[in-house]
């Protein structure tokens, strides 16, 4: 464990630097907006607050928010490209880096999905509305969720029958990679299911 929260620490520090060496007009464009010495960036249904000079995010609420929506949000204020605007539309298996993943990302992030808030379709669309997630006219219940300013996720669920269990798909935009590499990827999707299920930044 020590190794792991090791690790955690320094891909924060790594992450921190770069952002420090982010452009003001890149930060801007990603959907950051500078404020009493802070950076307030929207993330799902809360406003994340970024100190540089500390090296702290916390919530609206003042909480410390956990490493790993730590690092996804400071990976994604690294980015110095900026992606063409893309709906969801490809499934993690559609990437071509991502196809011998495909098995594990349906384990962590699917059937983890389907075994709670995806139950059953009341409570997922409470945990959706609570993230603030669009309802989307596909399968038996979607919704889009902005987890970044400049990057959405579909989740679409299926309800059980006779034969088979719930099931759901999620969709990434197709150039998702030009915002995160597959680890992120995979443990973006699984953040949005942990959240799904009532847990916290």
């Amino acid at each position: 464990m020590p190794e792991f929260q090791d690790n955690l620490r320094r891909a924060a520090e790594l992450a921190f630097n770069a952002v420090c060496n982010q452009k003001t007009e890149q930060l801007l464009w990603l959907g950051a907006r500078p404020q009493d010495a802070v950076w307030r960036i929207p993330v799902l249904n809360d406003l994340l607050v970024m100190d540089l000079s500390a090296r702290r995010v916390t919530t609206s609420a003042s909480r410390e928010v956990g490493p790993v929506w730590r690092i996804l949000l400071l990976h994604y204020l690294a980015i110095d490209s900026r992606p063409e605007a893309l709906g969801p539309q490809v499934t993690f298996a559609d990437l071509p880096a991502a196809r011998t993943y495909a098995q594990v990302y349906h384990q962590r992030v699917i059937a983890r999905l389907c075994a709670t808030a995806g139950r059953d379709e009341k409570p997922l669309r409470a945990a959706a509305d609570a993230l603030r997630g669009r309802i989307v006219d596909v399968g038996d219940t979607a919704f889009d969720f902005d987890i970044f300013p400049r990057l959405s996720v579909r989740v679409i669920w299926h309800a059980a029958d006779e034969e088979f269990p719930p099931s759901a798909t999620l969709l990434l935009p197709a150039n998702i990679e030009s915002y995160f590499c597959i680890e992120d990827i995979v443990v973006l999707s699984e953040g949005l299911v942990s959240r799904l299920g009532g847990r916290s930044f």
